[in-house]
């Protein structure tokens, strides 16, 4: 009854706090140390500390769940299991990658969407208990034992409706943008915008050919790809986005950085890989202009802020210096990973008219939509940041971590620039 949740409650509090003052003291030191020294050893620290950081919140959850589920034969061995696997998962993404997803990889990154789903569901669960136990200050035992059973039936059908959304193939979104003072001769320009295809442990060479094949079928005029392509080395994935040269278009494709390129430590190879073998145009803090008679488009690219926070050398969102040189009176069409960089350009920039991000994913799975849409300024689909300005936030072509999809489907999008009317 209440006596029990109440001591369950204090003894998990305690344990939570231990933890939470270990994993604290040992980031801390950690974090002494990356502000010393050099950039290679800096990235191998953070590394670290990120694990540290990430196995300290799974354990929050993991000893809660064991907790909770402990007295039940029928779910304690799967919960252990699932525990198990969970926290594999982080170093799974580092040991199987290659061409294609490993099993050994979607394994542990299924187990860890169960992990979630179950999390979410007992917490909820739990909190209505404690509103009902001021009523009752009893709970039945039909009603505890309906709730062991029914959240892990609950968790393990989410997770495969998740999966299930993540195997199917994405949506072709479809979005139209004024642009004052675009010329005539580029009066519907097909843009195709793609962002966040993830190749890593758990997407590999079949989709990113599936994807060239797909693009291709749409004729776009050029192809931006706004960051969060890979999520290891060029030694480790060179052979699974190869195909990325076959992407045809009228003016070529084009890429910036994401986040994600900057975990992989192996960004200068990414770029000059892109560039020397495949004909990416790679906009680092850089421009491109595109010429149709006596038209122009601006294309400009910035660096992801995260390349800030690591120290990573030459590398930080200058939107000045990527649209220095476009020439006066042009449409300018900005390349930013993150929404927070698509802010940063409009504010620093005197024109800006259309800034093209991704990296929310959409909120990727429910209930992490909120959090996400209240720590980015701009969240998913198109805004009008004012009469002039417009920035597209895609939800992604795949995902990072678990695979899960749940009310925030995957998208390739079809942007067309139109002239907008004096």
């Amino acid at each position: 009854g209440k006596q029990w949740y109440q001591r369950r409650v204090r003894g998990t509090c305690r344990s939570a706090l231990k933890l939470a003052a270990l994993s604290a003291f040992l980031v801390i030191c950690l974090q002494i140390h990356i502000s010393v020294n050099r950039p290679w050893y800096q990235f191998k620290l953070m590394r670290l500390q990120m694990m540290i950081i990430l196995q300290t919140l799974l354990s929050f959850g993991s000893y809660y769940l064991y907790r909770t589920y402990k007295i039940s034969p029928v779910w304690k061995k799967m919960i252990v299991i699932s525990i198990v696997l969970t926290h594999f998962s982080f170093f799974a993404q580092y040991m199987f990658v290659s061409d294609n997803p490993s099993i050994l990889a979607m394994i542990p990154f299924l187990a860890s969407s169960c992990h979630i789903y179950l999390f979410i569901g007992t917490l909820c669960g739990d909190i209505g208990t404690f509103l009902f136990i001021p009523f009752t200050l009893k709970i039945s035992v039909s009603y505890q034992k309906f709730k062991m059973n029914s959240v892990p039936i609950c968790a393990i059908i989410l997770m495969i409706w998740s999966y299930i959304n993540t195997i199917l193939p994405p949506q072709h979104s479809t979005v139209h943008v004024p642009i004052k003072g675009l010329g005539t001769q580029f009066e519907r320009l097909h843009i195709m915008h793609l962002s966040d295809i993830h190749v890593g442990p758990t997407t590999g060479k079949v989709f990113v050919d599936w994807l060239v094949e797909e693009v291709n079928k749409h004729d776009p005029d050029m192809v931006f790809i706004t960051g969060d392509l890979v999520d290891s080395s060029v030694k480790n994935l060179r052979n699974a986005v190869w195909n990325l040269k076959n992407l045809k278009s009228k003016y070529g494709t084009f890429y910036v950085t994401g986040n994600h390129e900057y975990y992989t430590n192996d960004v200068d190879n990414w770029l000059n890989y892109l560039r020397d073998h495949l004909g990416v145009v790679t906009l680092h803090n850089q421009h491109h202009v595109i010429t149709q008679g006596n038209a122009s488009i601006c294309i400009a690219g910035i660096d992801d802020p995260q390349a800030e926070k690591m120290s990573y050398p030459d590398h930080a969102p200058q939107p000045v210096q990527a649209a220095a040189g476009c020439p006066a009176n042009t449409p300018v069409i900005m390349l930013a990973h993150q929404p927070k960089a698509a802010k940063l350009s409009i504010k620093t920039l005197p024109r800006v008219d259309l800034v093209l991000s991704g990296h929310t994913h959409g909120g990727q799975f429910f209930p992490i939509h909120l959090p996400v849409w209240l720590t980015n300024p701009y969240f998913a689909g198109l805004y009008s940041v004012s009469q002039d300005t417009h920035v597209f936030v895609s939800r992604g072509l795949r995902f990072y971590g678990a695979p899960m999809r749940f009310l925030s489907f995957p998208e390739y999008v079809s942007v067309y620039l139109h002239v907008k009317p004096e």
